[in-house]
């Protein structure tokens, strides 16, 4: 039985990031496909997008003859793809939270069992735009095996073998920040000990649990 149309899911990923705070007027995911990548065009409308916003681009991210132009920062996700055989799925957003961990040189900490599956993650010290190869190649060789990256004061990138995968934890990153952030006038935020990170890690790190939390989030979308 064939499994889902990748553009169909890739806009699904998309409209889920862009409810929950991930995405703003700029913002893309991508999947692997067909030798390079599919990935949201630079001028779709985050808030509206349809499959025809979903563009093809090779392995070094240039766009199929006659298409859409990708985002600009494309080199993010080609680069994490050449340097990461195991990755399927790539999401890059602007989300509140963990940037304004980012920005405040605040470390990220794990203070609830999902955001365990995250860090910590490293932090890139320049909030420019990811639009060179070059600089693709230093977020992806600075994330090496893990899972996410935060850029400083700009935002996130979160891979991970498959869209509905990386959607999930960049949702997961996300309300990890929030939590921090929100603790921090009432006292410092209870911090999962290292036992607690790798229970976590092995009782969440599941198919069937990432497939539950995007059916919940898929179902809101209406």
């Amino acid at each position: 039985m064939n499994g889902p149309d990748p553009r169909s899911e890739l806009v699904t990923a998309l409209r889920i990031l862009e409810a929950n705070g991930i995405m703003d007027f700029n913002g893309h995911a991508s999947v692997r496909w067909s030798g390079g990548l599919l990935i949201n065009s630079g001028r779709s409308v985050r808030s509206r997008l349809t499959d025809a916003d979903i563009v093809a681009a090779d392995e070094n991210g240039n766009p199929a003859v006659g298409a859409e132009a990708p985002p600009m920062e494309i080199p993010i996700h080609s680069e994490i793809y050449r340097r990461r055989p195991d990755i399927g799925a790539v999401v890059h957003g602007h989300p509140s939270w963990s940037t304004l961990l980012s920005s405040t040189g605040t470390p990220y900490r794990p203070v609830f069992p999902q955001g365990a599956l995250l860090g910590p993650p490293p932090v890139f010290s320049s909030p420019l735009s990811i639009n060179t190869p070059a600089l693709g190649r230093e977020v992806a060789e600075m994330m090496d095996g893990g899972p996410a990256i935060l850029l400083r004061a700009h935002g996130l990138v979160v891979a991970g073998p498959d869209i509905r995968t990386a959607t999930i934890l960049a949702l997961y990153l996300e309300e990890n920040a929030r939590r921090q952030c929100l603790s921090a006038p009432l006292g410092t935020a209870y911090e999962l000990s290292p036992a607690e990170i790798a229970a976590c890690r092995a009782n969440l790190n599941k198919p069937g649990l990432f497939a539950k939390a995007w059916e919940y989030y898929a179902a809101k979308l209406g």
